[in-house]
């Protein structure tokens, strides 16, 4: 499917499409605030239109462009913006580079910065209504004691397992199937839905909390915040863009937004940091969920979000042990294999895991073991998550973890096609786990634990340990006292107040790297330039709005604009976009790549790929922004330009095109190695 927005055409049905209505083809005042129009490239099924902005009615013939030497001014000026924007935050430059060697630049942020500069940045919320979500430990281990003299033997396996809550119920927040797990099996928590609204989320860890004979664990993967697209909370810039910044402070107030937030959902147990080191540009599930290509740099990044999350009694989880960065499969869809030798992974994969656990102060929760073979460790292929040398001896003996040790989701694919489920549940349990992540069919799972610990397979005495190591987790955020669910009051203040926008928008401002300039940047106002955009994710309402954003923020310097969405790729669209791109003066080819669970890759889809190789090859220059997946930058390196923003949320998209324009600089390193380019590559400014 394509849907283009061509100069001087009308939408299929004649009229100008507006956000809440439809205009005449005149220019009204509606068209010159926002100008949007479509044209639908009908596909199997249909496709409903995406409306993009308009490009102002009449282009000058020839590019004009700001003169190169106006630039340093506009320079000055965005970062006495950046200065303001970071004194609001009360936020020092942490630094947090690492040595790379002569290639990379050095960073020009301080060596170091309180990390207590951060919190000013909560500084406006209400004191009362923050100190609610801070949860108090006053007589957890008589609380845990207590418990473990009082539960049966099927209520204690039953607190072993975390099952996905899953959607509402026909006449209630969550299903019956939800009701009866935390009810009559004693489950010891969910893993609530990104899909819900923040309400919808409060609803069900309420309703759960209150017909659970034990406090239950509502956990979630919100690894950029508690945030999605159109809900009310914060949706965060990713890992990778937070390590481009280096800075530490980021980090923390990230957790702590981001802990403050899902507190007042009553979620209390955070799937986050992964602190895995993307050092394989071929990882499809990984990439920028990391920090980065170094451990230094993840480990610094992991050990700054621990601290901060916890300022909210928020439960943490160091994932995916003992590294999924160095891989090229998603374990999603079956087993990986980590090949490097013992000493590649202390200096590498397991670099992050002993920084944080060896930091002063706040520790981790839990570490989630991976589906990984880890040849290191096991001769045979064997999952990370059954291996008695990767959890015992590795992090519960060598590393000195005495947290929890969770498992990743055992029904993907790594272990469900070659596993029962009851070797699913029981062996992680019988070699060092404490609980198992949606074991699905939660009375059989139950069945087959109780008939291990009855038949020696797990010893009774490591299920006791297992059982007082959730309770005391449970304790940790604060469940033995009450409320267990802050109150409906918190939830609506910190969705009218939010602040967190305004941090979303400095994180990504400081991650955007310019790898490569070119005479065409910056872009100015009356540019005779094109915008064409590509997606690898259909039916994406985040990445329609981010399309929209940038078209917006760029249309004062396009000529024409287009995009390409999926596989649904025709001929008649290369023509299109050739056309367009012959009459231009500099083409902006931005790539919104993002990662799919058992895709197996994070790039563009075969059928769109022509289209870049012949753009590259023509003699229009071609400014390269690929969105999400930086590696692309090296797969297509042919560009004029190279431009890297590290996701699609719309704080990233409006810093690429102030880049773009020249209206900030781009004070991102890169914090992976791509190509040519190495760890800590970037050009501040288009004069470099």
């Amino acid at each position: 499917m394509s849907v283009r927005q061509a100069s001087g055409g009308r939408s299929v049905d004649g009229r100008w499409k507006m956000g809440d209505g439809f205009c005449r083809a005149t220019r009204c005042p509606a068209q010159r605030a926002g100008r949007t129009k479509t044209v639908h490239h009908p596909v199997a099924g249909g496709q409903r239109a995406i409306p993009q902005p308009d490009h102002p009615p009449e282009r000058p013939g020839t590019h004009q462009r700001r003169a190169l030497s106006s630039l340093p001014s506009a320079m000055l000026l965005a970062r006495s913006l950046l200065a303001a924007a970071a004194a609001l935050l009360g936020m020092g430059a942490a630094g947090c580079s690492e040595p790379s060697g002569p290639s990379a630049p050095a960073s020009d942020v301080p060596a170091s910065a309180s990390m207590d500069d951060a919190g000013s940045f909560f500084a406006t919320y209400d004191g009362d209504m923050v100190a609610r979500l801070r949860p108090e430990q006053a007589g957890a281990e008589a609380w845990v004691d207590s418990l473990m003299n009082a539960l049966t033997l099927q209520e204690k396996i039953g607190q072993l397992f975390v099952l996905e809550a899953g959607a509402k119920g026909e006449s209630a927040p969550v299903s019956s199937r939800a009701v009866q797990a935390a009810r009559e099996h004693g489950v010891g928590g969910f893993l609530v839905s990104r899909l819900l609204s923040p309400g919808e989320v409060r609803a069900q860890t309420q309703y759960l909390q209150t017909r659970a004979n034990v406090p239950l664990f509502f956990a979630a993967d919100y690894e950029r915040g508690a945030g999605r697209f159109a809900n009310n909370f914060t949706e965060l810039p990713s890992n990778m863009a937070v390590g481009a910044t280096r800075r530490e402070d980021f980090a923390a107030a990230a957790a702590r937004l981001a802990a403050l937030e899902s507190r007042a959902m009553g979620v209390n147990w955070m799937f986050a940091p992964v602190v895995d080191v993307n050092n394989n540009p071929a990882n499809p599930i990984i990439n920028i969920r990391s920090y980065g290509g170094r451990g230094g740099l993840v480990g610094r990044m992991g050990a700054a979000y621990v601290r901060g999350a916890s300022d909210f009694g928020m439960l943490t989880t160091l994932k995916h042990f003992p590294g999924h960065g160095d891989v090229s499969t998603d374990t999603h869809a079956e087993m990986a294999t980590v090949t490097g030798s013992r000493a590649e992974l202390d200096s590498t994969e397991l670099k992050p895991y002993r920084m944080i656990l060896d930091q002063e102060g706040p520790q981790p929760a839990a570490v989630m073991g991976a589906h990984l073979w880890v040849q290191a460790f096991n001769e045979e292929p064997t999952p990370a998550t059954f291996s008695r040398e990767v959890l015992s001896g590795l992090l519960r003996e060598e590393m000195g973890f005495g947290g929890l040790v969770v498992t990743d989701d055992v029904k993907m694919g790594a272990l469900r096609d070659d596993y029962s489920m009851r070797e699913r549940v029981v062996r992680p349990l019988s070699i060092g786990a404490d609980v198992v992540l949606t074991p699905g069919d939660l009375e059989a799972a139950i069945q087959a634990v109780t008939a291990a610990v009855r038949e020696g397979q797990l010893p009774r005495a490591e299920l006791n340990d297992s059982v007082r190591r959730v309770l005391r987790a449970k304790a940790e955020a604060g469940l033995h006292r009450a409320p267990r669910v802050p109150s409906l009051e918190v939830l609506d203040y910190l969705q009218k107040r939010s602040r967190g926008q305004a941090l979303a928008d400095s994180i990504a401002a400081g991650s955007i790297t310019l790898l490569k300039s070119s005479p065409v940047l910056p872009l100015s106002e009356g540019a005779n330039a094109a915008l064409i955009q590509l997606s690898n994710y259909e039916e994406s309402e985040s990445i329609d709005a981010a399309m929209d954003t940038l078209a917006g923020r760029l249309e004062p310097t396009m000529q024409d604009t287009m995009r390409f969405v999926g596989r649904g790729f025709a001929a008649s669209d290369m023509e299109q976009a050739m056309e367009a791109v012959q009459h231009a003066d500099a083409v902006v080819l931005a790539l919104h790549l993002r990662l799919a669970t058992g895709r197996g890759a994070a790039g563009l889809f075969e059928e769109q790929r022509p289209l870049v190789e012949k753009l590259l090859a023509q003699e229009t220059p071609v400014v390269l922004v690929p969105l999400g997946n930086p590696y692309a930058a090296d797969t297509y390196s042919g560009a004029d330009a190279l431009v890297v923003a590290y996701d699609q949320t719309i704080a990233g998209v409006q810093a690429v095109a102030e880049v773009l324009k020249g209206e900030r600089p781009a004070p991102g390193r890169l914090p992976i190695r791509v190509g040519p380019y190495d760890f800590g590559a970037g050009q501040r400014g288009f004069e470099e």
